[in-house]
């Protein structure tokens, strides 16, 4: 299995709140119908404004796919406006 992290530093507390919903609400429900994906959390930096979406996916292919997808490209665009830079995107093999 492979796990996916997506660092991303929002501007303030409220673009935090924001991304948090759009994470919650309109993400999540797409992630659930990628092949291959097998769980999602949102970590978000205590006292900070600092988060990091993990995903785990039975293979680096279909993790690779969505990455690459038209759902994930449409998630920045919603978020990118929130944030500090640009996400940060790390694959690590789950052993």
């Amino acid at each position: 299995m492979y796990l996916r992290m997506v660092i991303g530093e929002t501007i303030n507390d409220d673009q935090l709140r924001e991304f948090r919903n759009i994470f919650k609400e309109e993400y999540i429900p797409i992630l659930r119908e990628e092949p291959g994906f097998q769980r999602c959390d949102l970590a978000v930096e205590a006292d900070g404004r600092m988060a990091i979406i993990i995903t785990v996916w039975d293979t680096r292919d279909n993790c690779l796919k969505h990455h690459s997808s038209r759902a994930y490209r449409q998630f920045v665009a919603k978020t990118q406006h929130l944030l500090v830079g640009n996400f940060v995107v790390k694959l690590f093999r789950l052993e």
